[in-house]
């Protein structure tokens, strides 16, 4: 159920975002790292409607597989994952590629879980279900970063 309004979401966003956006900004390298398919496929379809390239990965064996190939400017990253929780895999995803950006998220927060995470260098750390919308202005914001 989530999924799917969320999807809807994602595409009433793309459809109404000013042009001018897509016109002053690179396009990035995205990694998505989520156990829920559907969810991850959400994600995946509102990165690159927003003309971003994107990869998924469902486990993190997986996403280190995909990061020994190719460098991502952002990897989204879901703290529970079936083979290992996020934090864990963070120093690992950094000593292949230290500027990397992480953005991580989760469905089961708590304050010790979000210190723990945020000591390992995430730029924003997001409880799910969050808006798209809001992962845009993250996304929108560092590409903004990154031109000047």
């Amino acid at each position: 159920m989530i999924q799917s309004s969320w999807h809807t979401h994602c595409f009433m966003v793309s459809q109404s975002y000013p042009e001018q956006v897509f016109k002053e900004r690179q396009i990035m390298n995205i990694l998505i790292v989520e156990d829920d398919i559907s969810l991850s496929a959400s994600i995946t379809d509102a990165v690159r409607s927003w003309g971003h390239t994107a990869e998924e990965a469902d486990t993190g064996k997986d996403a280190l597989k995909k990061m020994n190939h190719r460098y991502f400017d952002l990897i989204l990253l879901d703290i529970f994952l079936p083979d290992i929780k996020g934090h864990l895999l963070i120093p690992e995803m950094k000593k292949l590629w230290p500027h990397s950006n992480i953005i991580s998220m989760t469905g089961y927060n708590s304050r010790d879980l979000e210190r723990e995470v945020r000591k390992q260098g995430v730029i924003y750390y997001m409880i799910k279900p969050f808006d798209i919308g809001h992962l845009r202005s993250i996304i929108d914001h560092m590409n903004t970063k990154a031109l000047h």
